[in-house]
Parts: C-alpha cells; sequence; structure tokens
C-alpha cells in the first residue's frame, strides 16, 4: 500500500500538468481535438466584424427611410402610412354628409354646428365618416350658463371661422349643449363642461352606441377645458390630430371703438352748445353723489367679476343656485341692499340726531325760497327707531341671500 500511493499522487499531477498545458494552447474543441489560441482569436475578431457590419446596415436602413420621409415632405406626396380603403357606396354616403356639414357651416354666422341628439348620431356617432369632428360638450344655454363654457365660447368661434373646409378630409366644430342634449349627456354620464373631444374618420358603417363611442375613444383624443384654456391649445390639437393648420383670421372689432366716438362726439356737442350750463353743474353735489352711488353698486355688485367672468345676466331666477358664481342680475340686488343700509345709516346720523329746531336751519329755510332735494331730504324728521328698523330689513335680506347661496352661512352664524 504504501508503494501506491506515491504512484497514484504522481499520476495525477501529471494529468493537471498536461490540463494547464492544453489550456495554454488554447484549449479543447467541440469535436475533442486541441484547439490552438490562434483560432481562438480569429473566431472572435470574426464575430466582432459581423456585428460591425449589421450596426452599419442598420445605420443605412435608417438613413435611406429618413431621406425617403423627407423627400416626401418636400414634394407632397403621400405619407408612408397607407390610405384609408373604403368602399364605393361608403365613400358616397361619407361625402354627402360632409356636403350637409358643409352647408350647415355657410348658414352658420358663427361656422359652429349645433347638433341635437339625431344629427349627433348621424354626423359624429356613426360610420362612415370622412371628416373630423371637434365636438365641445358645453352649458351655456337653459339654466345653467356655466361661465368658463361662456369665457371659451368666443376662442371656440374664431377657430371655427379659421379652418380650411375645402381640405380632403376636413375638420368640423360643433356643439353640444346640454340644454338640447341632455340625453346624450346622461348616456355618456359627463357630469362638467366644457370638454372637447376629437372624433376621428372611419370607412366602417357600423353605428355604435353614444356611450360605447365616447368609452372608446382614446384619452389623445380628450381635451379639458380649463380657465386659461385659448386659441392656441385648439389649434394645435387639430394640428396634433387631424395634421391640419390653421391660419387664425384677424377679425377686427369696432364696435366699442364706434361707442367711445359717439361718446365723445355727444359731449363735444354739449359743450359747445350748453357749455356755459354744464359748467355750473360743478355747484351742485347731486351729480357727484348719483355718479359715486353707482360706482359703489356696480362694485359691490361683483361688477369686475362679471367682466373677468362673462357671467349671464340672469338664468331662470335672479340668484344662481351655485355659491361659486353669480348672475349679474343678483349681484346688483346685493350691491343695492349694501347702498341701502349705508344709505339709512347715514341718513340717520343726518336727520335723526339734528334737532329741528336748530336756530341756523330756521334761517336757511327762511332765506331760501327754492329748494334743492337734498335739502328737502334733510328737512324731513324720521325717529331713529324707524332709521333702525330699515337698517335691520335691509341686512336680513342681505344676509339672506348669503344663506341662500351657502347654507353654511346661516344668517352670518358660520358653522365651525
Amino acid at each position: 500500500r504504501m508503494r501506491v500511493l506515491p504512484l497514484v499522487f504522481v499520476l495525477c499531477l501529471s494529468t493537471v500538468a498536461a490540463a494547464l498545458k492544453d489550456e495554454e494552447n488554447g484549449g479543447i474543441d467541440a469535436s475533442g481535438g486541441k484547439r490552438t489560441k490562434k483560432s481562438y482569436e480569429a473566431k472572435q475578431s470574426f464575430k466582432k466584424e459581423r456585428k460591425l457590419a449589421r450596426r452599419e446596415e442598420r445605420a443605412k436602413d435608417k438613413k435611406a427611410k429618413l431621406s425617403m420621409m423627407n423627400r416626401q415632405k418636400k414634394q407632397g406626396g403621400k405619407s408612408s402610412k397607407k390610405s384609408m380603403s373604403i368602399s364605393p357606396e361608403a365613400k358616397a354616403a361619407a361625402q354627402e354628409k360632409i356636403e350637409f356639414l358643409k352647408r350647415a357651416v355657410d348658414s352658420s354666422t358663427s361656422k359652429v354646428i349645433s347638433l341635437r341628439p339625431d344629427s349627433y348620431r348621424e354626423y359624429v356617432n356613426d360610420g362612415p365618416r370622412m371628416h373630423w369632428s371637434l365636438v365641445v360638450f358645453t352649458a351655456r344655454g337653459g339654466r345653467y350658463r356655466c361661465s368658463m363654457c361662456q369665457t371659451v365660447h368666443p376662442h371656440v368661434v374664431r377657430v371655427a371661422k379659421s379652418l380650411n373646409y375645402s381640405a380632403s378630409v376636413p375638420t368640423f366644430m360643433m356643439e353640444v349643449d346640454v340644454a338640447k342634449n341632455e340625453e346624450i349627456f346622461n348616456e355618456i354620464k359627463l357630469t362638467h363642461a366644457p370638454v372637447f373631444i376629437m372624433v376621428p374618420p372611419t370607412p366602417k358603417s357600423k353605428k355604435p352606441k353614444i356611450k360605447t363611442l365616447y368609452n372608446k375613444l382614446p384619452a389623445k383624443y380628450r381635451l379639458g377645458a380649463h380657465q386659461n384654456i385659448g386659441v392656441d391649445d385648439l389649434t394645435k390639437f387639430i394640428k396634433r390630430h387631424a395634421k391640419q393648420e390653421v391660419h387664425l383670421i384677424e377679425e377686427i372689432d369696432y364696435s366699442n371703438f364706434i361707442g367711445l366716438m359717439m361718446v365723445a362726439g355727444a359731449v363735444a356737442a354739449g359743450l359747445y352748445y350748453r357749455g356755459d350750463k354744464l359748467f355750473k353743474l360743478r355747484e351742485y353735489k347731486l351729480p357727484y353723489f348719483a355718479v359715486a352711488s353707482v360706482i359703489f353698486i356696480w362694485l359691490m355688485g361683483g361688477g369686475m367679476y362679471n367682466i373677468i367672468r362673462g357671467t349671464a345676466f340672469m338664468g331662470e331666477g335672479l340668484f344662481h343656485p351655485s355659491n361659486g358664481t353669480q348672475y349679474i342680475a343678483g349681484g346688483l340686488i346685493v350691491g343695492l341692499l349694501n347702498f341701502g343700509v349705508g344709505a339709512v345709516v347715514i341718513l340717520m346720523n343726518t336727520w335723526a340726531l339734528k334737532d329741528p329746531n336748530d336756530p341756523s336751519l330756521l334761517k336757511k329755510r327762511a332765506r331760501k325760497g327754492a329748494r334743492t332735494p337734498l335739502q328737502m331730504l334733510k328737512e324731513l324728521k324720521p325717529s331713529p327707531g324707524l332709521c333702525l328698523i330699515g337698517v335691520i330689513v335691509l341686512w336680513y335680506n342681505l344676509v339672506m341671500i348669503y344663506t341662500r347661496k351657502n347654507p353654511s352661512y346661516r344668517l352670518g352664524f358660520v358653522r365651525p
């Protein structure tokens, strides 16, 4: 046994040495034969050359494709996408829809097509269609009077007047108002406005449900309006999907200029013919009081808010049901009530606390025969209690309006 162990150890060492020598020479190939180090390096270099060749081929293909697309753009040729295939019958039906929509645009001064449920199904929902439909769901009419809808509408009209209706695949601006299309709003479960959607053309003659088409419409074809939405947002929306450039038509509104010139002319004519009498008005306090009262009522009634938000004069009632906006009529009533409260307080101080037998007041009455309206008001002598009742009544009506618009107000006792 002691003689066998050294022999086994020697055999193991020789085997390991032979393996290390083979590895230095390039190892053994798959067929079991030995491979040299030079053949291994040649194979690796071949793989690298093949990778470089493939990269060059892909770069050439990409460059050729880009050059072809640029050439097509310059020549105005067709795009690389396949054109929409449509049968002759479907094409004739789609063309009839386009002709009808063009007549509707020509008959409308705003160039915005107002839709009803039947026309919405036929020209927006049902196929075939060879036109783009830019539909705005709005709430301008009826009892809703959406202030944001009123703000967005002039931008919609301006874009509609600037669209190119002679294009092969034209785009039409359409309006769906909730006052005339409540069933559409209920079917698609739309609870806010305004909302814009872009309905693309289709060669298919399918007639899906309105809610099906609306719900399946991708998010990229939707545009939720906000306070800062303008003409640029709508033109970019059209260009992104319909691939049409909208060249805006500049319209000059001379109404404000004409009104200003008429006022200036009236003032000039009055100064020319009755200048001496007009300058005497400076001696009277009543014109200044009237102008100051009108400005006070206008400001307290939210006049600047009405101009900025473009609110309607009135809806089904004088006061808007929401506490976030108002009607012009309701704002004027609030301004008048505030003016009344302040006026009664001032008059109570002027009338009720003045002695009617004051010698200076008696001398003024005896000295002047003709009296102005303000002097006649000063000579009235109501009791302080009557003035106080007037203040309470006016103030109560004012806080009642606030409580009606916002129940949490609770006549001035706001809930914590």
